[in-house]
C-alpha cells in the first residue's frame, strides 16, 4: 500500500502530465503537425470536434487523415487554454475540462475566426504515460 503522501505526489504528477498533453496538443495543432497530435491519443481513441465538424472519428490514424486537410485550409491558428479541471476516477483514469480560445486565419479576404469553447477529455494511463482516449 502506498502512503498518502506518495499518492498525493502521484496525483500531482498525473495532473501535470495531463496539462502537458493538452498544451502539446495546442502546440502541434498550431504547428500543423497532425502526426504529433495523433501521438497524444490512444490508437483506439474517439475524437469528436462537435456539430458540423465531421462527427466522431475512431482511431488515431483517422484523426491524422482528418487533421491534415482540415488544418491546411488555414494560414495560421493559435490555441490558448485555461481553467483546466481534472477529476480522477482512479489512479489510471481521469476526465478533464479545459477552456479554449482558438484563433484561425483564413486565406484571402475571409475574416479571421475566433472560437470559444471547452475541451472535454478522458485520459488513461498506459505504460506510465497519460494519453487521451476521447475528446
Amino acid at each position: 500500500m502506498i502512503s498518502e503522501q506518495a499518492a498525493r505526489i502521484q496525483e500531482l504528477t498525473s495532473r501535470q502530465q495531463i496539462a502537458d498533453v493538452i498544451h502539446a496538443y495546442c502546440l502541434y495543432v498550431d504547428g500543423n503537425e497532425p502526426e504529433k497530435v495523433a501521438a497524444l491519443f490512444l490508437d483506439d481513441c474517439v475524437v469528436d470536434y462537435g456539430p458540423g465538424l465531421g462527427g466522431p472519428m475512431q482511431g488515431a490514424a483517422t484523426l491524422v487523415a482528418a487533421l491534415g486537410p482540415g488544418l491546411a485550409r488555414f494560414e495560421a491558428t493559435h490555441h490558448q487554454v485555461s481553467n483546466l479541471s481534472v477529476t480522477f476516477a482512479s489512479t489510471d483514469r481521469a476526465t478533464a475540462t479545459t477552456y479554449i480560445t482558438a484563433w484561425h486565419r483564413y486565406p484571402g479576404d475571409t475574416p479571421d475566426a475566433v472560437l470559444y469553447g471547452q475541451y472535454h477529455d478522458v485520459f488513461v494511463r498506459r505504460h506510465g504515460r497519460s494519453k487521451r482516449t476521447s475528446r
